[in-house]
């Protein structure tokens, strides 16, 4: 599967493979943000880590391209050189990208991805876990506030994803795709207000303690 990088609002490009080996070889770490929606967090690390490849990922590209485009510009204008933004599915990632990531962080995901961590659908589990290198460390933080209000009719099937139903579905899940994930907790209300995505945002104003549950994992060598 070729690799499609998002240049601009509603632009898309294939990516050589050699050019992301290349630049995936002369990075310190590389880190990719699965569901990273309009990029914003990817591009903030991007920055503060010049050494680093940093790597978004969402199946829409359309939320992307406004940060795209700024990356592209002169640095001085804004533009960095070490982010990188592709359109790709959790389920369905490009072979290219298996077994790169020193990290991977998935945030207040959405849609399918939300759906298919919460349900332990291995589909999605095992795309997360081929991104990582051996002893990779995973990291996901999962919105509980769509079950305190008002519930999307297309999440009616979707359990509350608890910190006690992470331990018992989730987590044995992931650990059949290679990563052993470690307790499950709700985020403290300084950290839950403190993630750096818009989202995030979003999802936390007027609240004083959003309800977000966060556990972290290592894939097996």
């Amino acid at each position: 599967m070729t690799l499609q990088r998002v240049v601009g609002k509603g632009r898309t490009e294939p990516m050589a493979e050699t050019e992301f080996e290349a630049r995936h070889a002369g990075a310190a770490r590389t880190v990719v943000d699965v569901g990273t929606g309009d990029a914003h967090y990817p591009y903030r690390l991007a920055l503060a880590h010049p050494e680093w490849l940093v790597v978004g990922i969402d199946a829409l590209d359309e939320p992307m391209g406004e940060i795209a485009r700024k990356a592209g510009r002169k640095p001085v204008k804004g533009g960095v050189t070490n982010l990188l933004l592709l359109r790709a599915a959790a389920e369905s990632l490009p072979s290219e990208l298996r077994g790169v990531a020193d990290e991977v962080s998935v945030l207040l995901p959405w849609g399918r991805l939300l759906e298919g961590i919460v349900l332990a659908h291995d589909d999605v589990l095992r795309g997360l876990a081929e991104l990582l290198r051996a002893s990779g460390r995973l990291a996901i933080t999962l919105n509980g506030e769509i079950w305190v209000e008002s519930l999307p009719v297309r999440y009616e099937h979707v359990p509350v994803p608890t910190p006690e139903y992470i331990g018992e579905v989730v987590a044995p899940a992931f650990a059949r795709a290679g990563v052993e994930v470690g307790p499950a907790s709700y985020l403290p209300a300084d950290a839950a207000l403190a993630l750096p995505t818009t989202w995030a945002r979003k999802l936390a104003h007027g609240r004083t303690h959003p309800r977000y549950v966060h556990f972290e994992g290592e894939k097996r060598a």
